[in-house]
């Protein structure tokens, strides 16, 4: 378990799991054989295997308590939900809430559940299942959603573009049901130290959580990076990404804001210890984990 303390606020990192899963290649359709060759040097063992090449990412969540409240941020990929386009995510039984109970956190404690964005993996933990029902995890956590992002997947989830497991169905929809749903502006504030900043492109409605004032002691920042490649190479999108151009548009703009700071950056799928700091690195930029020096 990762904890991280800034006044009066803590933060711990729960994970569901970790492992070398995506080909570069596949992950970054932009990416080409020489550029990641010159990079293995820094990526290698940590955020790249060695003997496969796959790149290392994880799949947690961030817990943040203030005086006031307990927020957990992105739920993952979830148990027992059926995914055979996704089977990374397909038929689970991770440790996830036994990992949450060792962190000192309980389910019925959580006041706030915020999804980044509402793709299937950072939603998955919204539900589990009780006796045949998807109900929601957090029994007594309002969970919020950016008006921006459900408004562009309520119209997705109903396309014939959208060709993905209808994760909605078993993780969002059972909130909205229970009653347990509110949605809220990209620049919402929870309290005097947690607030939403919209952060669009890999999804339309895409936000990041700041912990702290105008010039933030920590960014949970989603999927604005899927890796510390897009540091060294920030106009790489993911294969993920539903608008590139303000993907890429977006992170540099973050990088450049954040670097050389002392914020600390916790993006959804770096490798463990999950959060670090953005440095400049000639004309790009490179990302020091927590704890290096």
């Amino acid at each position: 378990m990762q904890f991280w303390q800034f006044g009066d606020v803590e933060i711990r990192r729960v994970i569901e799991f970790e492992a070398p899963l995506l080909d570069p290649f596949v992950l970054f359709p932009d990416a080409d054989a020489n550029t990641i060759a010159r990079h293995r040097q820094w990526l290698e063992p940590r955020m790249q295997d060695p003997e496969t090449g796959l790149l290392i990412l994880a799949f947690h969540s961030f817990v943040i308590r203030t005086r006031r409240h307990v927020i957990l941020v992105d739920t993952c990929g979830g148990n027992d939900k059926e995914r055979p386009q996704k089977l990374r995510y397909h038929r689970n039984n991770w440790p996830y809430l036994e990992n949450l109970a060792a962190s000192g956190i309980a389910i019925d404690e959580v006041d706030y559940v915020l999804c980044t964005h509402l793709h299937v993996d950072h939603v998955g933990w919204n539900t589990r299942l009780v006796d045949g029902r998807w109900v929601p995890t957090f029994p007594n956590a309002k969970y919020l959603f950016a008006r921006d992002e459900w408004d562009f997947w309520q119209r997705e989830y109903q396309s014939d573009d959208f060709t993905d497991d209808p994760y909605y169905e078993d993780s969002i929809l059972p909130v909205i049901e229970a009653g347990a749903a509110e949605f809220v502006d990209g620049t919402h504030v929870i309290d005097d130290w947690v607030r939403l900043v919209p952060s669009p492109g890999h999804t339309p409605g895409h936000v990041s959580i700041h912990i702290g004032g105008e010039f933030p002691d920590a960014v949970m920042s989603g999927d604005l990076m899927h890796h510390p490649l897009q540091c060294a190479e920030p106009d790489w999108n993911s294969c993920f990404c539903v608008t590139p151009a303000q993907s890429a548009a977006t992170r540099r703009e973050f990088l450049k804001k954040h670097s050389g700071t002392s914020t600390l950056i916790m993006p959804a799928h770096f490798p463990t210890p999950g959060a670090g700091r953005v440095v400049e690195a000639g004309d790009s930029w490179r990302f020091i984990f927590d704890g290096e020096d």
